[in-house]
């Protein structure tokens, strides 16, 4: 009877120890495969690695608030990605697993937040179900974020951490631009709104960079994504004695929009489609411009430093099949090199590198009228270089690129 007893006590010791093993899902993990109710009578299997695509398992339920409007936020996400083009990987979705036995309530809730970006599933048996004990769910909401190779890359990331994921997965990379502009009254632009703080942040809240503005109310952000929604926040209200609305001005001192005052300051929404107005530009151009801006950082062009390689044509590829697909897109795309060579020199080798781009889309079929190329020397570096010397290698190489900005008119 004491055999059976400490057998059993080390059978009992060993599931436990297995069930909260299982429990350790983490980055480098093996993602489980699952079977999982996504309909009133039927069930899908979810082989992991998932059909070759980034697979973001979303668990939610739909009496909890917080998950409600954690599901805004990332079919918001599914939405901006859903038609990127990914190195290795076919695309990238979210799989939503509604924790509950209520399925009319699951139901309901889909509709009613207009949930069309996620692949629905629900876990009736709540943290009993299957997927649940794989995944060791034991609280709503909960993110894990899976590669094509079906491993763990992230557990309960902010959205940010999602989004930096992507964007260094596509096959084009997100431009990035220093975001400068102005504060001042919106009935008078010549009064600045000195020495205040301001955050900038993501659509999602996630914090980016905070500054003060100078004695003219100008301001700048470094080296900022322009993929994205951008929010604009003054968290000093107390300490500005205005009744008139702060206005936020372009650097070529457009008015863009009055703030909307919250409780703890201003605000201003910039989507994607407009934060380029917040860049120097030398472009007074009012086109559409999408959310997706991309910069290819280096195309490596032959030894003479002008015709496309192989390589680089490949690298074109994914551009050249999303202006195929969309006959409304444009694209201006603009050449630049390093510090290393004077600036005459500079201009015509990157014009040459432009009107080769250009010419290979137009070999793929794509109009030259929905294609400005432009050679733009070293005349814009992203790092600034006072000698030949003060910069590394990987400076240079920054500063070697084809940069694209595609939109509608």
């Amino acid at each position: 009877m004491l055999r059976l007893i400490v057998l059993l006590f080390i059978f009992l010791g060993y599931n436990s120890y297995s069930q909260r093993d299982s429990l350790l899902i983490k980055p480098g993990s093996k993602a489980p495969s699952f079977i999982m109710n996504i309909g009133e009578n039927s069930i899908q299997s979810f082989n992991m690695p998932y059909m070759n695509r980034i697979v973001l398992l979303h668990f939610w339920n739909s009496d909890i608030v917080k998950a409600r409007t954690y599901n805004k936020n990332l079919d918001h996400l599914a939405e901006h990605y859903k038609n990127s083009l990914y190195r290795n990987a076919e695309s990238f979705e979210i799989i939503a697993v509604a924790v509950q036995t209520d399925k009319n309530a699951w139901h309901d809730a889909i509709v009613s937040d207009s949930l069309s970006n996620f692949t629905h599933g629900i876990a009736v048996r709540g943290y009993n179900d299957e997927v649940c004990r794989k995944y060791g769910i034991s609280k709503i909401p909960t993110e894990i974020l899976i590669d094509e190779k079906g491993s763990v890359v992230l557990v309960n990331p902010r959205i940010m951490d999602i989004e930096n994921y992507l964007d260094e997965r596509k096959n084009i990379q997100p431009l990035r631009k220093d975001v400068v502009g102005r504060l001042a009254q919106s009935s008078d632009r010549e009064e600045p709104i000195k020495f205040c703080r301001l955050f900038l942040l993501n659509y999602y809240g996630d914090s980016i960079q905070k500054t003060v503005t100078t004695q003219k109310g100008e301001f700048i952000f470094e080296n900022v994504k322009l993929n994205q929604d951008l929010v604009l926040k003054i968290d000093n209200k107390v300490d500005i004695n205005t009744s008139d609305p702060i206005a936020l001005y372009s650097p070529r001192g457009e008015f863009l929009m009055d703030g909307r005052t919250r409780s703890k300051g201003f605000v201003f929404y910039i989507p994607a489609r407009s934060n380029h107005k917040l860049t120097e530009s030398d472009s007074d151009s009012d086109t559409n411009y999408l959310g997706q801006i991309d910069v290819i950082k280096h195309l490596t062009f032959f030894t003479n430093g002008k015709g496309l390689t192989p390589k680089d044509e490949e690298e074109l590829n994914p551009i050249v099949t999303m202006l195929q697909k969309n006959k409304a897109l444009k694209i201006e795309l603009t050449t630049h090199t390093d510090a290393r060579m004077d600036a005459e020199f500079a201009g015509e080798l990157t014009a040459y590198q432009a009107q080769s781009i250009k010419l290979f889309f137009e070999k793929k079929g794509i109009s030259s009228t929905r294609i400005k190329a432009v050679g733009k020397g070293n005349s814009e570096l992203r790092k600034i270089c006072e000698g030949v010397t003060d910069c590394s290698e990987e400076d240079h190489m920054i500063n070697r690129r084809v940069e694209f900005l595609i939109y509608k008119d």
